[in-house]
């Protein structure tokens, strides 16, 4: 009985499959896309105005920042900067050509509210500097500027609450205000 013959063929090596061009170029364009879409979702967020869907998510990003400040000069330079944010706010508003109610007097409350934490915060810091004051001063001229400019264009009562806040950062460079005369240090 013969048994059948093997032959010496030598055997090839065994490549393995090349993956597919399209099987790793996938997810690179998932990521590619996932990227820009956040992108685009943060500058609207950040150019988003009152009254827009992505507004709540501002303030929210806003509000985390100011928490995370360091210290109470960092919160301080954060609300007036905030502040400046919703004067513009208002402007933008005030120049739209449909007003939703409500939103301006809202814009002007959120203003003052962020300018009073702003001045708190300033209270705070144990050492009154020159930079300080002259960091009111310069934020108190800004918005003056910013706000009387606008006021022809608003209602009656957002007028009345833009005058009383002209009021308020009035006084804060005033001399023998609260924020002026006192050096507040705390134990």
């Amino acid at each position: 009985m013969n048994a059948p013959e093997q032959e010496d063929v030598p055997s090839e090596p065994v490549v393995p499959a090349r993956p597919r061009r399209r099987a790793t170029l996938f997810p690179q364009l998932l990521s590619l896309a996932l990227t820009g879409a956040m992108i685009a979702a943060g500058l609207g967020t950040y150019q988003s105005m009152p009254g827009d869907a992505l507004y709540p998510l501002k303030r929210a990003a806003e509000s985390t920042l100011f928490h995370l400040s360091t210290d109470d000069a960092e919160r301080a330079d954060r609300s007036f900067g905030y502040a400046e944010t919703r004067a513009h706010e208002v402007e933008e508003l005030l120049g739209a050509t449909k007003r939703e109610n409500g939103l301006i007097d809202e814009t002007l409350k959120a203003m003052e509210d962020t300018t009073r934490s702003a001045v708190t915060s300033l209270t705070r810091v144990q050492r009154r500097d020159a930079r300080s004051t002259g960091q009111l001063r310069r934020f108190v001229q800004k918005q003056r500027n910013q706000i009387q400019i606008m006021l022809p264009k608003m209602d009656e009562d957002d007028r009345r609450r833009a005058s009383g806040y002209l009021d308020y950062i009035d006084g804060l460079t005033q001399p023998g205000t609260t924020t002026d005369s006192q050096d507040v240090t705390r134990d």
